[in-house]
């Protein structure tokens, strides 16, 4: 299993958080880059299965957050 690590930090916005935070991926089969959307009220670790957008292969996705924030992103073949 291979792991790519992707590092975004999120500065909180005044007047409060957006929810879902778009954050940039690269696909491990195809190497496209695409966007997850993340939904940071969803807990501080998620991971769940996300298909690329163009190959349509699996992947899993772990991100560490905080509500408005994405800590980091994991991805790995599925």
């Amino acid at each position: 299993m291979m792991w790519i690590r992707c590092f975004r930090v999120v500065q909180r916005r005044p007047g409060g958080a957006d929810v879902i935070e778009q954050t940039p991926v690269d696909c491990l089969s195809c190497g496209e880059p695409f966007t997850l959307s993340v939904d940071t009220s969803g807990g501080r670790d998620q991971t769940y299965i996300e298909d690329c957008p163009v190959c349509c292969r699996p992947m899993e996705v772990h991100v560490r957050c905080r509500e408005g924030d994405v800590i980091s992103v994991e991805t790995a073949a599925a």
